[in-house]
This record gives structure tokens, C-alpha cells and sequence, in this order.
């Protein structure tokens, strides 16, 4: 497992909470997009659409106004609720709905802590970043791993994963990764003050993590993530919403100390040779 497949476990930690359970409609859409089979990661992707001079300029107002937000966090924190669709077993093309609770802390520029429980509160998913080591929690298998970032990734591995839709992503980088496009809202779902955006990754790399994403910004009282629905290749869809009341912006300190990993009881830490 590469370090941005690593990355990846807390890409998707955008998220609503004023809005209903069914933001995003269940259907799961034609993916535009599919990886290279010959491994290629820096393939360009057929572009899903093609955008009038209006709607792109639409799409760069709310991308540099998302950029002003994004690239100003210096500390982030927030917990969330995931909702998952995944692939049933006993319905023939039906998706089941699993619902966990996780939270998110972020330091800049590369110190983060993504985690996932069960609504019953057992552990699910955690990672920790402290901008050396990627340590990733396995709780099936009892251990720790404990992956090297590369130089070249220190002090931007973060936004170096698909994360960049919330930590120090500017337009341009995001417009280099992505097919993005402003676009309006379901009528029935559309609130005063949200703006939704698309996107579809131009790579292979970026492609193995999601196929299509679609995201709420909030512009008032404040810019804010709302929510995000990402489309993965194996069909599931996985939708987080956030606890506004819990998000803090810039409001606290959070200690280099917090993104030191412990080691749980009867489990082990493990070192992986880098790739």
C-alpha cells in the first residue's frame, strides 16, 4: 500500500449537517472515468464534460473563493458522521446503509488524525500523520503500521493525497488534478447560501481512490465545507457529514503531541519498508 493510497483512508471528512440523511441520492451514476490498465498514473482521462466561458468562470469564483478559505486553515478540527453505501449481499444490485461516527484534526502543513468508530464505538479506521510518518491502524490485525514519507512529500503529504479539497488546496492545483465544474443544486435540496461543486479525477492515481465526487460549500456566515459524496470504483458510496457545532477553525492549539501514536493493548507496531 502506497503512501496515497495511505493518504487516502481520510479524503472524504467534508461534510453537512443542516441538510437531510438523503443529500445525495443513493442511484450510483455511470463513472466517466476508470483507471489506465496499464498502470499509468499520470495519464490524462477523457474529460466527463466541457464547459461554456460562463460556466468556467462560475467554477473559478467559488474555487478562489474556496482557495481563500483552504489555504488560511492553520489548525482544523471537527467530528463527523460517515454514511456508507456499500454493495448488499442479499439484494442482487442494492447498496446497504452503514452509518459510523469519526472525528478530524489537522495542523499545518502536514500533521493530521482521521478516525472511524461504529456507532456502538468500536474502532473502524484510524490514521495519524505527523509529517514524517504515516502510521496506519489495523484493528483486525492487532498492529500498527508505520509508513516512512518520502522527502519529496514532507510538508505537503496531506495535500498531496486527495485531501487538497480541504487542506492548502489552491484553484490551480486543484483544477491540475481535477475536472471541476460549478453546478446547481438539486432543486429540492438546494439551500440559500450553498454552492455545489463536481469533480472527476484527470488521472489513473487519482482515479483508484474515487471516480466522481460531488461537494457543498457553504458561503455564509462563513466559508465552510458542507458536505461531500464520494463515488468509489468498487460502486460503494461513502458520504460524511460533519458536526458543525464541533468544527473549530484557526480557534485552537493543537500540540505536536497529538499526532504521536499510541499503541493499544494487545497490539503491535510494525515498520514498512518504504516502497
Amino acid at each position: 500500500m502506497n503512501i496515497r493510497t495511505i493518504l487516502s483512508l481520510g479524503i472524504s471528512i467534508l461534510t453537512l449537517v443542516c441538510a437531510p440523511n438523503n443529500l445525495f441520492s443513493q442511484t450510483t451514476p455511470q463513472a466517466p472515468i476508470v483507471p489506465q490498465e496499464d498502470g499509468t498514473t499520470q495519464r490524462p482521462l477523457q474529460a466527463p464534460w466541457e464547459l461554456t466561458p460562463q460556466e468556467q468562470a462560475q467554477t473559478d469564483a467559488v474555487l478562489s473563493r474556496w482557495e481563500q478559505f483552504s489555504t488560511g486553515i492553520k489548525t482544523f478540527e471537527a467530528d463527523f458522521t460517515r454514511i456508507l453505501y456499500v454493495p448488499s449481499f442479499e439484494r442482487a444490485n442494492q447498496l446497504d446503509k452503514r452509518t459510523e461516527k469519526g472525528e478530524v484534526r489537522y495542523k499545518a502543513p502536514d500533521q493530521g488524525m482521521f478516525a472511524v468508530s461504529s456507532v456502538s464505538g468500536e474502532p473502524q479506521e484510524k490514521w495519524l500523520c505527523n509529517g514524517e510518518f504515516v502510521f496506519e491502524y489495523k484493528f483486525s490485525q492487532s498492529q500498527i503500521d508505520q509508513h516512512t514519507l518520502p522527502p519529496e512529500m514532507r510538508g505537503k503529504a496531506i495535500t498531496q493525497g486527495p485531501l487538497p479539497f480541504l487542506f492548502g488546496s489552491t484553484a490551480e492545483e486543484l483544477k491540475r488534478r481535477y475536472f471541476i465544474r460549478y453546478t446547481p443544486a438539486p432543486q429540492n435540496l438546494a439551500r440559500s447560501g450553498q454552492v455545489w461543486i463536481e469533480a472527476c479525477p484527470k488521472t489513473a492515481e487519482d482515479a483508484a481512490e474515487f471516480q466522481r465526487a460531488e461537494m457543498i460549500i457553504s458561503y455564509a456566515p462563513e466559508v465552510r465545507p458542507l458536505a461531500i459524496k464520494l463515488h468509489k470504483t468498487n460502486r460503494e458510496q461513502h458520504v460524511y457529514v460533519f458536526d458543525m457545532e464541533s468544527m473549530k477553525v484557526n480557534k485552537t492549539q493543537i500540540l505536536p503531541s497529538f499526532f504521536v501514536p499510541s499503541v493499544p493493548e494487545k497490539m503491535k507496531m510494525k515498520v514498512v519498508p518504504v516502497e
